[in-house]
């Protein structure tokens, strides 16, 4: 594969319809989550002290809030701290390092004595002066008889070390720590910075002559292999030298102490709240306790490690996803992924109510106050019923979950969504969208009711949650009817409401249509009649196919002289064409009328009826008429005798290209008996059928013959039987109309009139 294919591939891939949808979910998934973990930096308290409260706001569930310092046990905790901060003690290295030198210098003068040559009482005798008498003169000796005066150096250097390890405090150290106000003292080393905690009896018990002597014996006991004499000489020599070498290090202390005593902080009160316990009457003046209280009801969700809940919500939007691809994929046989528009409409709804959703929760208003119906009605209008009501399940479980897992909530916002669902799905006005608002307000209330007298809730606090339920039914109302011009405008869709204002025949387009083509115009109206009753014979979009069948024809404005209903006895403008010729000006209207639609902003769903309302069929009369004035040799094409297509993809459309040629067709009936009109009919079905103009639409037929009897039916009631007129003379007609426009030219026999 070359690098172009290859380009070509990843390209391909990228605009399929199943990538933009998936690539939706995941924007989707991060946008949701972004809300709900980012949103509470966001929103700000609507109430602060001194506010006078407008509503009772009431506990929506238990909870335990802080409030007022207790001053007794802020005094004990932060006593406690103090107690608990340890005494920082420096471990001089200067005087470490001092005694550690002198030691040394005093064994290098041994050393000398020992090499002079001079009695040994004269030897001891200088060393004596030499340390004023602090080493006793029989210790010294048994240091001069010493055969490794060397090895000797570097144990005793060794013992001194591991007394400084133990510690030795200065006096005024061991003032403060008998004081017995600290539990423990950090030992700072000034060399490495380190610190070892050490208790202070550790320490006190080293300033104890008798027993650093014993230590100091024990030490050197291990060191020098239990020779009694020398350990006895070593111990006075380190004792002669030895100081404190720990220090009380003021400055650390006290800001140490200051920094335990500050985290320690106040301690508050503890207060308990029960569900439904009315935390703010209306009317009140808001003080801080109940900012307290409300702080808590806000900070009540955000509780837990928030990683196990980052986790706990991505698990939960998979799962409601599993749950939407199994209802759609194996009980509807919907793969929801094909229909990108659908899903976007969706998907932003979802997201609109977690937002607001997220908003609501943290307000002190009770969360029957999320207008959940507002997204299940937007999507019955812009989409279906089953993608609403999938909407609606998963919505409310998610909703619920978020508010704390409250199945109260859950159920008031179902019932309501679906309420709102059943009484908006053939709004045609928006009034109908205000009073379905008002249903859900209801249906919410009686939700609310018969979940408080089953949670044993006290009746004031019932009323209060009801009447927050029907002020959410109005705003949902309210909210769809912002919403439902931005969703039709910015994705393309046809609701009842914008296909009610295009039916209307003041619209400027249909004006023009009357005015240009009054032929063409008529038809339409006519079109429209019979495919409104075929939509209602199989339960169909009937204003859709209506408003459809008034525009189809639009593109014959431009060239209205040349289609036989609106000839207006001028004659035929074909006869001086070719065929092929002809049949081109015919297909044409078809892009014509695209071309002016989407000059007027029509809608792309009533374009489609534009489009689609003669499938790819045969101009069939002047393809015949092209076959009988081509030579021998001359070879006809089929395809371009066709119109260009695409055959209808929805109901809807394959019932007004067949409505379209029925009425078409019907006009050419010398004699319009039942009989006649349903063999016509039955004729013309049954050639789009056989023609595969129906193959690409979901009619089965059952469809098809229910809607031919619609056809009849209404045909029947034009061409109903009428006296006759005795001045009234038959005009002869050319041609015969089989198929719709193809053959919409030449002289046309008039109606017969009531």
């Amino acid at each position: 594969m070359n690098r172009k294919e290859l380009q070509e591939n990843i390209l391909e891939f990228i605009t399929r319809k199943e990538t933009i949808s998936i690539a939706l979910l995941i924007v989707f998934i991060f946008a949701a989550l972004a809300s709900i973990f980012i949103s509470p930096q966001m929103y700000q308290r609507s109430i602060h002290v001194g506010d006078i409260s407008l509503k009772d706001i009431y506990a929506p569930y238990d909870f335990v809030y802080e409030w007022q310092i207790d001053e007794g046990k802020t005094k004990e905790v932060k006593g406690l701290a103090l107690k608990g901060s340890p005494y920082v003690i420096k471990r001089s290295q200067e005087i470490e390092n001092k005694t550690k030198n002198d030691i040394n210098d005093f064994i290098e003068v041994l050393k000398k004595e020992k090499a002079k040559e001079v009695p040994l009482n004269a030897k001891v005798t200088n060393l004596y002066d030499l340390v004023d008498g602090k080493i006793p003169a029989k210790d010294i000796k048994i240091l001069l008889e010493s055969n490794n005066i060397d090895k000797l150096q570097i144990e005793v250097a060794d013992i001194v070390e591991s007394v400084f390890l133990l510690g030795l405090i200065s006096g005024e150290c061991e003032t403060k720590l008998k004081e017995g106000d600290t539990e423990k003292v950090a030992i700072y080393n000034e060399t490495d910075g380190t610190e070892i905690e050490r208790t202070p009896q550790d320490l006190l018990d080293y300033t104890d002559k008798k027993k650093l002597n014993s230590t100091i014996e024990s030490l050197a006991y291990t060191q020098l292999a239990g020779d009694k004499r020398l350990i006895q000489a070593s111990s006075s020599l380190i004792e002669a030298y030895l100081v404190p070498n720990l220090e009380l290090d003021e400055k650390r202390t006290r800001e140490l102490k200051e920094s335990r005593v500050k985290e320690a902080g106040p301690v508050y009160n503890t207060w308990s709240v029960s569900k439904n316990e009315l935390i703010v009457e209306k009317g009140t003046r808001v003080n801080e306790r109940h900012i307290a209280q409300i702080t808590q009801m806000h900070n009540i969700f955000t509780k837990g490690k928030p990683v196990l809940f980052f986790i706990g919500v991505v698990l939960l939007f998979l799962l409601l996803g599993l749950i939407g691809a199994i209802y759609l994929n194996f009980i509807h046989r919907t793969n929801l992924l094909h229909y990108t528009k659908k899903l976007s409409i969706m998907l932003l709804c979802f997201l609109f109510i977690i937002v607001v959703a997220d908003f609501v929760i943290r307000l002190p208003q009770p969360s029957y106050f999320i207008p959940l119906a507002s997204m299940s009605m937007l999507i019955i209008l812009l989409v279906d019923f089953n993608s609403a009501f999938l909407a609606t399940i998963l919505m409310s479980i998610l909703v619920g979950v978020l508010t704390g897992g409250k199945i109260e909530i859950t159920f008031a916002l179902l019932v309501g969504s679906i309420v709102g669902m059943y009484k908006v799905r053939n709004a045609r006005r928006r009034a109908d969208i205000l009073r379905a608002g008002l249903w859900v307000g209801v249906a919410k209330f009686a939700a609310i009711i018969c979940m408080g007298f089953v949670n044993g809730v006290e009746l004031r606090a019932i009323l209060n949650d009801g009447f927050w339920g029907i002020a959410s039914g109005i705003v949902a109302g309210f909210v769809v009817m912002g919403l439902l011009p931005l969703f039709e405008h910015g994705f393309k869709v046809a609701t009842n409401i914008s296909l009610l204002e295009l039916s209307d025949l003041n619209h400027p387009l249909l004006k023009t249509l009357s005015l240009e083509a009054p032929g063409t115009y008529h038809h339409a109206i006519m079109v429209g009649n019979l495919a409104e009753a075929a939509c209602d014979a199989i339960d169909a979009n009937s204003l859709l196919a209506r408003v459809g069948a008034y525009y189809h024809d639009i593109g014959k404005i431009q060239k209205a002289e040349y289609f036989n209903e609106n000839e207006m006895g001028t004659g035929s403008r074909h006869k001086s064409l070719t065929p092929s010729m002809s049949a081109l000006i015919i297909a044409k209207h078809v892009k014509d009328g695209v071309d002016v639609a989407q000059k007027y902003k029509i809608n792309t769903a009533v374009v489609d009826f534009i489009k689609q309302h003669h499938g790819d069929s045969l101009i069939s009369f002047f393809y015949q008429k092209a076959l009988e004035k081509a030579e021998k040799d001359q070879k006809v094409e089929e395809e371009d005798f066709r119109y260009p297509g695409p055959r209808p993809q929805t109901k809807e459309t394959a019932i007004v290209l067949l409505a379209d040629a029925v009425e078409a067709a019907s006009r050419s009936l010398e004699d319009p008996t039942p009989s006649s009109v349903r063999n016509l009919v039955r004729k013309i079905v049954n050639n789009k059928f056989i023609d595969g103009q129906l193959d690409e639409c979901d009619l089965t037929l059952k469809d098809m013959h229910n809607i031919a009897d619609s056809f009849v039916r209404v045909l029947n009631g034009i061409y109903h039987t009428r006296s006759s007129y005795p001045e009234g003379k038959k005009n002869t007609s050319e041609g015969t109309r089989t198929n719709g426009d193809q053959n919409k030219f030449g002289k046309q026999k008039p109606k017969k009139k009531n």
